[in-house]
């Protein structure tokens, strides 16, 4: 059997690897292209959303302020306290609420822990194990020179 391929093989082979290579590349740019354009609607949604998410939270908030100044509004009407004291009663109402929910977010937060205790106590004791199978595996080969 001859070794060396003849000078035509040698141009065919290489055709076929540089129409391969090219192939390739033109792929690669194709699928990095529609990438591209994938993460730039999935941006674009993201920000509209955004905007009416932002749009939607002035909105409820100038709907708090109103109805903040209605309840105001009504214990001054309805009863013998100053305006001065209406709004302190609801801002201490707004206070022990505030207060409640961040106390409970407090405690959800710690408990959240930082890092996966159980996956860090697996591996800990996974490379224990191979460190004990390395170890006696090594006593083994010198107990047999």
């Amino acid at each position: 059997m001859e070794a060396s391929l003849q000078p035509h093989e040698e141009e065919t082979i290489i055709r076929l690897i540089r129409g391969i290579l090219q192939d390739t590349l033109g792929l690669f740019s194709k699928e990095l292209t529609a990438a591209k354009l994938e993460i730039k609607q999935e941006v674009t949604k993201a920000l509209r959303s955004g905007v009416s998410l932002a749009i939607g939270g002035f909105i409820l908030a100038v709907g708090f302020i109103l109805l903040s100044l209605m309840f105001v509004s009504i214990l001054a009407t309805y009863t013998p306290l100053p305006i001065w004291a209406s709004l302190g009663i609801v801002a201490l109402v707004y206070c022990i609420a505030g207060a409640m929910v961040l106390w409970a977010g407090t405690q959800k937060a710690s408990r959240v822990k930082p890092f996966p205790e159980q996956s860090v106590r697996s591996t800990k004791q996974d490379v224990r194990y191979i460190a004990e199978r390395a170890a006696g595996r090594q006593q083994a080969a010198e107990k047999a020179l």
